[in-house]
């Protein structure tokens, strides 16, 4: 048994090398060159900084000044003879098309799907959509490209006090890599980011299983018509006001209601025609409506409920929990966008310019990406060692360790059998960056009395002491 799993993770790391050495082919392929150009001569020539150093340098880029991250990257890439200076470095990063991210996104997780690792629930990928919002470099510039959403606070450009993008991510939340990601400007809704997710995976999920898991947001009934049209099933937690007469005819908290769809609800179809035809063929949809009630204890002490409706078209080869657990899975993106914003630092930026920003965004989850097919195949190690306790990986300390062991010198080089023994290096460290989990933990972070407030700003861990004000005659910690 020792060996067979001694055996089974070797296939693992050989089969990561290969998916990061063929994903640095067609970072090197002349598709990828041709798609970091703004200008026809731009990256026509090899440079120190040509164009696949300059998106290694992105993706990798986890210093917090242009200078000691040149002088880390040229160390890592072993060619700091030819480290060139930072007025250099912002000539290059202005030339670079954000599309080329797109595309890598793309193309990575095409890579990744046609190997053997994507692990599946009961023979289903689990994809969940969710949108966010980074922050730009303010500037008038960045202003006029990203705009703003007006509100009773904003009425124009004058009253802007920070810059935000609209992102949106289809994210597998098993195997922990964004399948597509998107950024758009501030006004954009959420919808059509989810749409043109939809369309651009449709080639990678052909043919299979899946289960769209979202929010309340995205419980349309185009969204809901379109996902049939492609043959997908989907888990949406419900508004309380989408198709509301028919849930409030139900007898029982686990139903069928059918939604007819006439001539003027379709005309608000507006971003798939797939959708329009299947309702114009068939008016009526069938949703399987599952409510719950839940009970907590809100900030000052007070019972409350709260019910909830999910929206799902799932058999009953499925059980209303079994549903219910399945759609708390659609919490891992959550923690992604937390991640990329803590751990990874996705809106530190190293240029003012708004495209260098999307390149540092869609870099970043490029990354994250990276690092998170590995971090899913070190869980699934834990998995197997028998254990009292259930741990998973760290991932600050995982994205450590990626930048400590230097793999990107294996992966801008090639190198399958570097990158093996890389991977098999992290693997030996698994216990010794390994968390324990806790579940039904409930410690209150924010809203919690202190006799004192904190003398001094960093824990003994090195994380900050939260914030605190005064309420009612006491301390109160606050979010940051």
């Amino acid at each position: 048994l020792v060996l067979s799993m001694m055996m089974n993770n070797v296939v693992k790391s050989s089969q990561l090398a290969a998916i990061f050495s063929e994903f640095n082919a067609i970072i090197h392929s002349d598709i990828t060159n041709r798609l970091c150009r703004k200008r026809t001569q731009d990256f026509t020539r090899n440079r120190n900084m040509n164009f696949y150093s300059l998106i290694y340098y992105f993706i990798f880029r986890n210093r917090t000044t242009t200078n000691a991250e040149l002088s880390h990257f040229y160390s890592s890439i072993d060619r700091f003879e030819k480290r060139i200076s930072k007025q250099a470095l912002n000539k290059a990063i202005r030339k670079l098309n954000p599309n080329v991210f797109s595309y890598l996104i793309n193309r990575f997780s095409a890579i990744y799907y046609t190997s053997s690792l994507p692990k599946k629930y009961r023979g289903y990928f689990l994809i969940a959509e969710d949108g966010n919002y980074m922050e730009i470099p303010y500037n008038v510039y960045n202003i006029y490209d990203f705009h703003f959403v007006e509100n009773q606070h904003i009425i124009d450009m004058f009253d802007v006090k920070k810059v935000q993008s609209k992102a949106g991510g289809l994210y597998d939340v098993l195997n922990g890599l964004f399948i597509d990601f998107s950024l758009r400007p501030a006004p954009y809704s959420e919808l059509p980011l989810a749409f043109s997710h939809l369309y651009r995976s449709q080639s990678i999920f052909k043919g299979k299983d899946v289960i769209y898991l979202a929010d309340r947001y995205y419980g349309s009934a185009e969204i809901i018509s379109h996902l049939e049209c492609i043959d997908y099933h989907y888990i949406i937690r419900g508004k309380s006001n989408f198709y509301k007469k028919q849930v409030a005819l139900m007898k029982s908290d686990d139903e069928w209601i059918e939604v007819e769809i006439d001539e003027k609800w379709r005309k608000r179809f507006r971003f798939s025609p797939e959708a329009m035809e299947l309702r114009e063929n068939n008016p009526v949809m069938k949703i399987r409506v599952i409510k719950r009630r839940i009970e907590y204890i809100n900030n000052h002490g007070e019972a409350c409920q709260k019910k909830l409706i999910f929206f799902t078209n799932l058999g009953e080869e499925f059980s209303a929990q079994e549903i219910i657990e399945l759609y708390t899975y659609r919490w891992d993106i959550e923690v992604s966008y937390k991640t990329l914003k803590t751990d990874q630092e996705i809106e530190r930026h190293i240029s003012s310019d708004g495209d260098v920003a999307r390149n540092d965004i869609y870099a970043k989850v490029l990354f994250h990406n990276i690092a998170g097919i590995m971090r899913k195949e070190l869980n699934r190690s834990l998995e197997m060692k028998e254990s009292n306790r259930q741990y998973v990986v760290n991932i600050a300390q995982l994205h450590e360790i990626i930048h400590d062991v230097n793999i990107l010198l294996s992966m801008i080089n090639g190198k399958k059998r570097q990158l093996k023994k890389k991977i098999e290096q992290i693997e030996k460290m698994l216990d010794k960056i390994k968390v324990p989990v806790r579940p039904n933990r409930h410690y209150q972070r924010w809203g919690r009395v202190m006799i004192s407030p904190p003398s001094y700003r960093f824990r003994l861990d090195g994380r900050n002491n939260p914030k605190v004000r005064r309420y009612k005659s006491v301390l109160m910690t606050i979010s940051p």
